[in-house]
């Protein structure tokens, strides 16, 4: 039987002014850095009591990351986390992701290499700097949630540049509609290894093709980037 998973958490009471808005944050932080278990209940009043606010709005924050697909709830069992999803979920996933990534990046070189390997650079670099902050955290601890997430932010970021230059409202819209499902492919993945090292070389590899303006290249290395991804989470 798991123990409360929110009570070893070091929680600050919210503020009363938006506070519906700061206990979805919360919540969400926790559910994409994988702090909570899969398919484990979320107690509207243990939350509640947790985080210093009434039920009212952590029910209405469970309301809306129900939409999110991390958090589902049942008859009679109220909230939970999501399940883990299979083997085939994620690799159909990881899939998805490489059809509308690798043509995101073929029409983003082809349109404005240029103005992409800057933007692209600046992600590059500060998803190093979060690459060395994980690398530099000690333990799997509550304390360390934080650099687990800037770690996920920025390597989304460095993804995310390539969707806001394809010209494409579409395949932006399309990939993002994919990331909590990539949030919650991380959180079924049971062996907890960070494959950061790894993410910014392929990241890099990707930057050398823009930078060339080989837009084939790019859309190669893309490609084969995703397709890393999905043998190290496979197995």
């Amino acid at each position: 039987m798991h123990s409360d998973p929110v009570a070893a958490l070091p929680l600050t009471p919210v503020t009363t002014a938006g506070v519906v808005d700061e206990v979805h944050q919360v919540l969400l932080d926790m559910l994409v850095v994988g702090s909570l278990e899969p398919d484990s209940n979320l107690s509207i009043d243990g939350l509640a009591r947790s985080l210093d606010v009434s039920p009212t709005p952590v029910r209405e924050a469970l309301a809306r990351l129900e939409h999110t697909g991390l958090v589902v709830r049942a008859p009679r069992r109220g909230y939970r986390v999501a399940p883990r999803m299979s083997s085939e979920q994620m690799a159909e996933l990881l899939e998805a992701r490489q059809v509308l990534e690798s043509g995101a990046i073929r029409r983003a070189v082809e349109r404005d290499g240029e103005a992409l390997t800057k933007a692209l650079e600046k992600a590059l670099e500060e998803h190093q700097e979060a690459s060395s902050k994980l690398k530099a955290t000690s333990g799997a601890g509550p304390e360390n949630l934080r650099p687990v997430y800037e770690y996920f932010q920025k390597d989304w970021a460095f993804h995310q540049v390539i969707l806001d230059h394809c010209g494409n409202r579409y395949i932006n819209r399309a990939v993002n509609s994919l990331s909590f499902s990539v949030h919650r492919m991380r959180q079924s993945v049971t062996n907890h290894t960070t494959d950061a090292q790894t993410a910014t070389e392929e990241h890099r590899r990707i930057l050398e093709m823009v930078k060339a303006g080989d837009a084939e290249g790019a859309e190669q290395a893309m490609a084969q980037h995703l397709a890393q991804v999905a043998e190290r989470t496979l197995g």
